[in-house]
């Protein structure tokens, strides 16, 4: 019922493709893994019923890292896939999570540490894991740490604030800005990083007690549902669109088997977490979240596994977090790390 005049003469190019089984979105086939039973192919629905769950109504992988087949080959056609290619599901989250209305994104965070090559030695960049050295709890493929880059959070582009000492204002941060949201984009090249959706991150953080003295629920509502921003030294920012984030608190308290969700985040360096957390790779690493009564600190995961607060302008490991675009289908593969997901 509209005017289709302007249509008429021009081309219209596309491609169709066909196979034998019916297609369905990457979200659709996870979705489809949990069977109704709590913790079976080591999914969780957190709905208001999983006690100790976030209630948002996600579907997130939980438990041993061996035991979790929640791997993905993404920036590489080649079989096997290159380890520097394997990523890991989160989850599966909606209904506004990420600022997608009605849509399920899936959310990848890297398999290992990000590394030189993908991140560059402009930005924030410091060092790598062999110049700092390397915790003997590291759970990863890249040996000495060479290859491991080592970033500030914000440092670089905020030295005169805060008596030279930066700001955990996010949207200043040249980690964010240089190292992850064009070093790391330019790396996958256009093909992948349209796969890649603009996301909506929450990065308003709370007090230090509300995050890190609070189980992983507690901590999801006060970091992502009612973030406090309110800081007389900060910007009292609440969220930050782009591609490509970190991890949330909560997203690495909740990957740990539901023994753990009793624990408070500064005590997931008890092994009932470590030994039992897909996530936990054994090196000091970056979440997304700042304390906001203290404008030059974020909340890092520790080598031993523990969450607390930790200075901006120390340097250390990340792991890059997105969620792919909803229409991305499954093709292939069982979601182990010798076998990942195939993506179309």
């Amino acid at each position: 019922n509209l005017d289709q005049s302007k249509n008429a003469g021009k081309d219209f190019t596309a491609k169709l493709m066909i196979q034998k089984t019916k297609m369905i979105t990457l979200a659709e086939y996870i979705i489809s893994q949990y069977t109704g039973t709590q913790g079976e192919n080591g999914l969780y629905y957190h709905d208001s019923s999983l006690e100790n769950g976030a209630g948002d109504n996600s579907y997130r992988y939980s438990g041993t890292s061996d035991e979790i087949n929640n791997f993905v080959c993404f920036g590489s056609t080649e079989s096997p896939c290159p380890t520097d290619n394997l990523y890991r599901i989160i989850g599966v989250f909606g209904e506004n999570y990420h600022g997608v209305n009605g849509q399920k994104l899936v959310k990848l965070i890297k398999y290992d540490y990000m590394t030189t090559d993908e991140l560059g030695t402009d930005g924030d960049y410091s060092q790598t894991y062999k110049d700092v050295g390397m915790n003997s709890k590291y759970k990863g493929t890249y040996g000495d740490g060479e290859r491991i880059g080592v970033y500030y959070w914000n440092y670089k582009a905020d030295t005169e604030i805060n008596n030279g000492l930066g700001s955990n204002t996010w949207s200043t941060s040249l980690f964010n800005k240089t190292n992850l949201n064009t070093n790391f984009i330019n790396y996958l090249g256009e093909e992948w990083s349209n796969k890649i959706a603009t996301t909506t991150w929450k990065v308003g953080g709370n007090t230090e007690a509300n995050i890190v003295n609070a189980i992983p629920s507690i901590a999801y509502q006060n970091e992502i549902v009612n973030p406090t921003p309110e800081s007389t030294s900060t910007t009292g920012e609440t969220e930050y669109q782009a591609k490509i984030g970190l991890m949330y608190v909560s997203d690495y308290g909740f990957a740990a088997s539901p023994s753990a969700w009793t624990l408070t985040m500064d005590s997931y360096n008890n092994t009932t977490a470590t030994n039992n957390n897909w996530m936990y790779m054994g090196l000091c690493e970056w979440t997304i979240s700042r304390i906001v009564d203290d404008s030059n600190t974020t909340f890092l995961v520790y080598g031993d596994g523990g969450v607390n607060g930790y200075g901006v302008y120390f340097s250390y490991a990340g792991r890059v977090v997105f969620n792919l675009v909803s229409s991305i289908t499954y093709k292939s593969g069982s979601g182990t790390m010798s076998d990942p997901i195939i993506i179309n």
